[in-house]
């Protein structure tokens, strides 16, 4: 059956982790997924959009996960429907318009070279993150190098 459009595809990882292992394991398995940025679809089920890079990030935690004694799989699916989509979508650009939007403010009151060579650092990571292409990337990129163009001139006035 063909579609009026077709839906995009997503990399789904589920997981079952090892009972008999610490708590360690699951603390450095839920940091790996919230640097990740993963969808949480329920409790072990986890989406992002369908790339090599998140494909082969699923992949590794995955071994991770059987080498510990736990169970993991990687499935390339897609929604049913635009609106399962979609909501999906909205999450990816909520959550990185809200880090974007907080970097675009700090990068205003940045006073020296170091804050903002921590925010270029934070920019870099949350690229990373940017799965659906925020156009509040490009603005969050332009508030750095106005700043840095200000703090460049600040110091030559000097």
């Amino acid at each position: 059956m063909l579609r009026a459009r077709e839906l995009m595809k997503w990399v789904m990882f589920i997981v079952e982790l090892p009972r008999m292992k610490t708590t360690a394991f699951k603390v450095a398995m839920w940091r790996k997924l919230k640097r990740l940025g993963v969808y949480s679809v329920q409790d072990s089920v986890y989406i992002l959009p369908h790339s090599e890079r998140t494909l082969e990030s699923f992949e590794w935690l995955a071994s991770e996960v059987r080498e510990m004694g736990g169970d993991a799989s990687v499935w390339e699916v897609e929604a049913l429907t635009p609106s399962s989509e979609k909501e999906m979508k909205d999450y990816f650009l909520d959550q990185v318009n809200a880090e974007y939007r907080q970097l675009i403010g700090k990068a205003a009151t940045a006073r020296n070279e170091k804050q903002l060579k921590d925010l270029w650092t934070k920019y870099h990571r949350m690229k990373l993150q940017d799965y659906m292409k925020s156009p509040l990337a490009v603005e969050a990129r332009a508030a750095c190098e106005r700043k840095a163009r200000e703090l460049r001139k600040k110091e030559e006035n000097r």
